[in-house]
């Protein structure tokens, strides 16, 4: 907005002081009339014209409708000014000046805020991740037992397999400040995945697969490492991110287990990082070479699982997994050395699980 002084000019009076403010669509002439009273008009820019006198050195500005009505201003300023707006009124809308600052805006809005928003997806699941590595072992098995319960596991137990399956690993010896329970489902689904806290499940497709011990102490081991170095509960935690993050912070523990609970169906096919899947076969590994288990258990296992994938498509535990030659490969260089007894026990109580799941 811009003010100035001239002089009002009409047919019925003698010139009249005025003062002008000229806004972006329209000017506010105000003087005072022969009695003395004020006077303000307004007059819409596209109903004006203006011009410069260089003889006189006046803006002249008059009304279309009436043009003996006029208003002279000292100097082209006004004339210049008026004639600027009058240009970005008839521009396109998105060429107008205001335009391009509301655009620059949004755009400088958009900007920041998808600024945000990145962040909170990539601070809020490390977050989360990190706030699991200090969750206790008792609080882990509770969310553990929420995520099995919200599944409903136990209506498709195969019980009798379950027991001999945990007595294959408790023959195993790992030691753990984690409760492990194995439970042995029934499904068609080639898959085994591990909860926080200690629950191991496996499908009893996926035992059909198995032809040896050692396999199967190779899946126990790798699923072992996920519950016994937290992988279960930092992935369940970075997956579920913002869901769980302000609850665990501020130690509604309540609220976590429901949120567990609900999203039971999604975490059982619970995908992990590459990084992880190495750490949990190359621990697992370990744990079998301790026990002079034979480590070709886990190479005959990813074997198996992988030439299922044209009965049954990719198996889940090899769909989510780094790629199986790769594993198969360093297995083989970290097994190079390996000291192999043995195990009747474990075979025994491997071919009482291949009978009763068979049966």
């Amino acid at each position: 907005m811009k003010s100035y002084l001239g002089q009002y000019y009409s047919a019925t009076q003698d010139p009249i002081e005025a003062s002008i403010l000229v806004f972006d669509k329209n000017i506010h002439v105000g003087y005072r009339d022969d009695t003395g009273k004020v006077i303000t008009e307004v007059w819409e820019l596209a109903s004006i014209e203006t011009s410069y006198q260089p003889s006189s050195q006046e803006s002249i500005i008059r009304k279309l409708q009436e043009r003996q009505i006029s208003i002279q201003i000292a100097g082209n300023d006004a004339s210049n000014y008026i004639k600027q707006l009058q240009e970005e009124i008839r521009k396109p809308w998105h060429k107008k000046a205001n335009a391009r600052i509301w655009t620059k805006n949004i755009l400088v809005l958009t900007g920041v805020l998808a600024f945000f928003i990145l962040l909170y997806f990539l601070i809020v699941p490390w977050l989360s991740e990190k706030l699991a590595t200090t969750v206790s072992v008792n609080t882990e098995e509770q969310f553990g037992e929420a995520v099995y319960e919200g599944l409903n596991a136990d209506a498709t137990k195969d019980s009798a397999a379950t027991m001999a399956v945990n007595e294959f690993f408790s023959r195993m010896d790992i030691p753990s400040a984690y409760r492990v329970r194995v439970s042995v489902v029934k499904g068609d689904i080639v898959n085994a995945f591990a909860l926080p806290g200690g629950r191991i499940v496996i499908y009893d497709a996926l035992l059909k697969q198995m032809e040896t011990y050692p396999e199967l102490a190779a899946l126990l081991s790798h699923e072992f490492t996920h519950v016994n170095s937290k992988h279960a509960t930092k992935s369940i935690f970075r997956k579920l991110g913002s869901k769980i993050f302000l609850s665990l912070l501020f130690g509604n523990l309540g609220s976590v287990t429901g949120v567990l609970a609900d999203q039971a169906d999604e975490l059982k096919s619970l995908t992990y990082s590459r990084k992880l899947e190495k750490e949990a076969d190359l621990e697992g590994l370990n744990l079998v070479m301790e026990r002079k288990i034979d480590p070709r258990g886990f190479a005959d296992l990813f074997r198996h699982l992988k030439a299922a994938a044209p009965v049954s498509g990719m198996p889940e535990f090899l769909a989510s997994h780094p790629d199986t030659e790769k594993r198969i490969e360093y297995i083989r260089e970290k097994a190079a050395t390996a000291v192999v007894a043995e195990h009747e026990s474990l075979r025994n109580i491997f071919e009482e699980i291949k009978q009763k799941i068979n049966q």
